[in-house]
């Protein structure tokens, strides 16, 4: 076995973790959310999950949250730079870069264009954690 660069978890434990984590963000009546900022922390987007939040894949662990559809009318302008993934009763619970793009990057939250536009609709292609 080589030396690894980075941490390594067997797939049992990051389905453990990770159904855990999903649980969590939805524990209660409702569902959690999505919320975009800029890097001055401007609100940017909010964005409902669906309840449940999201699957976890029993093959590779990974938890893929699922967008409720998208937010209508951007609240404010700017270039969103993370995301915060919040649990029902509104606690972030996980913070995530923005990446723009048309595929889903674990550990991070692509959208198809990082500038979001006062007015206009704001979406997500993915979410995949781990």
């Amino acid at each position: 076995m080589s030396v690894p660069t980075t941490a390594t978890y067997d797939v049992g434990a990051k389905i453990a973790a990770h159904t855990a984590f999903r649980d969590l963000i939805d524990t209660g009546s409702g569902a959690g959310s999505v919320v975009i900022r800029d890097a001055s922390d401007v609100l940017l987007a909010e964005i409902a999950l669906t309840d449940p939040c999201g699957t976890v894949n029993g093959t590779t662990g990974q938890l893929t949250l699922t967008p409720d559809g998208r937010e209508e009318s951007a609240p404010a302008g700017g270039v969103a730079a993370y995301a915060e993934i919040r649990s029902v009763d509104d606690t972030p619970r996980l913070s995530l870069p923005c990446q723009a793009g048309t595929s889903a990057v674990s550990g991070k939250c692509v959208m198809s264009t990082l500038t979001v536009t006062l007015g206009e609709p704001v979406e997500i292609v993915s979410i995949v954690i781990g």
